[in-house]
């Protein structure tokens, strides 16, 4: 059941999850990425997996219920088991400082949600890159 998520994405927008779920469909790539509601959903979904099935990547929403991207950052690189799986924050505007924060605490990249379907489609299409190593990090944005 595990076995094939490599990316493991945090949003509490309903709407927003449905649209990434379409977009991961069609760039065919939906059945390795795993949608959870928050961060605490994050931390419990990762202490049910094997060593052997960490994602490649998490993306978390910065404004969530709960744990908030970045409390849910902090508590991963904190963590001998999972401080070494990236983290990208995904916000729907830039906060400068919040990014800066973000970035302190060990995020790979402070990436602002698309204002289109086709740039959700390339910003979806880069995580999946980045998730199987053949791009080195997503485009900043913003």
């Amino acid at each position: 059941m595990f076995n094939n998520i490599q990316i493991i994405v945090a949003e509490d927008d309903p709407e927003d999850v449905f649209i990434m779920q379409m977009m991961s469909k069609e760039l065919s790539f939906s059945d390795t990425i795993h949608f959870v509601k928050d961060g605490v959903y994050v931390l419990d979904y990762l202490e049910g997996l094997h060593e052997n099935q960490m994602p490649m990547l998490i993306i978390l929403d910065l404004n969530m219920p709960r744990l908030s991207g970045t409390q849910t950052l902090e508590a991963l690189k904190q963590d001998e088991r999972y401080k070494n799986i990236p983290v990208i924050i995904y916000s729907t505007f830039l906060n400068e400082i919040q990014m800066k924060a973000c970035m302190k605490l060990g995020a790979k990249a402070y990436i602002i949600k698309p204002n289109t379907y086709e740039e959700g489609l390339k910003t979806m299409q880069q995580f999946h890159d980045y998730s199987i190593g053949s791009i080195a990090y997503p485009a900043m944005t913003g």
